[in-house]
């Protein structure tokens, strides 16, 4: 059978920097071919020349057949090729609808057909399954919505091949399902599929084939049906035993404690205790307010009702930057939009808090300090870069993170809330970043962990709690549970059961 997309020898540098290396791809009509490779392997960069974003340095690209030159997103599209980037795309003061067909609107009489517009525009996410209004602005909608509307804005371009970037990192399980009945329909409808994720057991479950990429060459082309130790392996190119390295410490005291905790519309009645010494895992869906309740204990957002205590104290006022004189520090969920200033480098990044160990009593920044910390971060977190003046932007995911990280105990804080911490990492970025959550411990630090990726609440945590709806439904000691008894409570299976 004659591939739909033939990728030959593409060759890409940055600044005499090799990217990808003779990189071939072929995809079929009808499949869903996975992309997988750690940070920095090249696959984004692939998938720009393919979108046209990038030009290629040498090689070729044939479309049924035929020899094509993808010059800019526009001719990619002309081309049948369309793009959902793992970085939202939209723009925040347009509505839904103004941005599911943003260049290519509808007119009546040269006038923009609106009316229509959203009504088509209300087909296709009742087809994703969510109720948002088409009218809405895109600025108020959580993420994972706007991630819905990014997926929509793609499937309204009617393309043949749907390169899907991360799409699921901001859904829900449910979501994501709706998601993978799309992919399959879409695949029947004879629609082609480049999925690339970190969560290699989607993977599994959509793609038909798994095109390995290691420093910016294809090592494999793997069936589904092989183990996905075999791929983990391909994708770092050594062994792996243990995927969450952690270690139990002795605890110590309550150093966070919150007692019926609510905003009145998020989260409700929260009463948690965290010690020295361990991590509180809390999971749940995305949307069931934990996110929320821990921007509400940093003090971002309003808390209506509760207490909350540190070290025994009561903690009023809440605010940032009483929370992190408390040194209580939060890790936001999105790094790029709240977690670094990205046209700064790692230095101003790392050094941005007032409370880091680099000004003196007045604000003035001390350079030779900052240096000092800097390096230093970049040794203990083992954030790859070839100078501490190199822009955050600039670096990979997992590295962008390992930044955040270096910034925020920066300011030697002693409970960290994170807030999806490896979302977007590859399998060793997250292994580093899990034994950092081992170095805090072993220096008596608390952590909570609020992530969607069920095995790793599982895999990093000593107790676990549940929230559904904003309440948590169910904590325990993390001895003998099993993801499914978490999704049964994270779905609300509990009240039917």
């Amino acid at each position: 059978m004659e591939p739909l997309l033939r990728v030959n020898n593409i060759y890409k540098a940055f600044m005499g920097n090799n990217v990808l290396n003779d990189v071939s791809i072929e995809l079929y009509v009808g499949e869903c071919l996975a992309l997988v490779g750690e940070n920095g392997a090249g696959k984004s960069t692939l998938m720009k020349i393919l979108s046209g974003v990038y030009k290629m340095d040498s090689g070729s690209i044939e479309v049924k057949g035929k020899k094509v030159e993808i010059t800019s997103p526009k001719k990619a599209q002309e081309l049948g090729i369309s793009i959902i980037h793992q970085e939202l795309n939209l723009i925040p003061n347009l509505t839904v609808t103004q941005n599911i067909f943003l260049g290519r609107e509808k007119t009546t009489h040269l006038q923009i057909d609106e009316a229509q517009m959203n009504q088509e525009a209300e087909v296709l996410l009742s087809q994703l399954g969510i109720s948002i209004q088409p009218t809405v602005l895109i600025s108020q909608l959580s993420v994972a919505e706007q991630q819905v509307v990014e997926i929509a804005k793609v499937l309204s371009q009617d393309a043949d091949i749907i390169i899907m970037d991360e799409p699921t990192a901001a859904l829900s399980l449910e979501e994501t399902s709706r998601l993978f009945h799309i992919m399959d329909n879409l695949r029947a409808a004879g629609k082609s599929l480049i999925y690339i994720s970190h969560r290699l057991e989607e993977i599994y479950k959509v793609a038909q084939r798994i095109c390995v990429l290691r420093d910016g060459k294809v090592v494999e082309n793997l069936k589904t049906c092989v183990p996905v130790s075999t791929v983990v392996e391909s994708m770092v190119g050594q062994k792996i035993d243990n995927y969450y390295p952690k270690k139990a410490f002795k605890t110590g005291k309550v150093v966070l404690e919150t007692r019926n905790l609510s905003d009145k519309r998020n989260y409700f009645n929260i009463n948690i205790q965290v010690r020295e010494g361990e991590v509180l895992g809390i999971a749940g869906l995305v949307g069931a307010g934990q996110i929320q309740l821990a921007r509400g204990i940093y003090g971002i957002s309003k808390v209506e009702e509760g207490e909350i205590f540190i070290n025994g104290e009561k903690y009023t006022h809440l605010s940032p930057r009483n929370s992190i004189s408390r040194n209580l520090s939060l890790v936001t969920e999105s790094r790029k939009d709240e977690g670094l200033i990205l046209p700064m480098s790692i230095k101003e990044n790392i050094g941005l808090s007032p409370w880091a160990p680099v000004h003196n009593f007045i604000g003035v920044i001390n350079s030779l300090a900052e240096k000092k910390i800097s390096e230093k971060s970049i040794e203990d977190y083992k954030i790859k870069t070839d100078s501490i003046h190199k822009k955050a932007v600039l670096l990979s995911g997992g590295n962008q993170q390992k930044v955040v990280l270096s910034k925020i105990l920066a300011t030697n804080p002693n409970v960290i809330l994170m807030c999806e911490p490896t979302r977007g990492v590859d399998v060793n970025g997250k292994i580093d970043i899990y034994n950092i959550i081992n170095y805090l411990l072993e220096n008596n630090k608390a952590v909570v962990l609020i992530s969607s990726e069920v095995p790793e609440v599982l895999g990093m945590s000593d107790r676990i709690a549940v929230m559904y709806k904003g309440k948590i439904v169910f904590e325990t000691k993390n001895e003998g549970i099993t993801q499914e008894k978490i999704m049964f409570y994270a779905t609300g299976g509990y009240q039917h059961g």
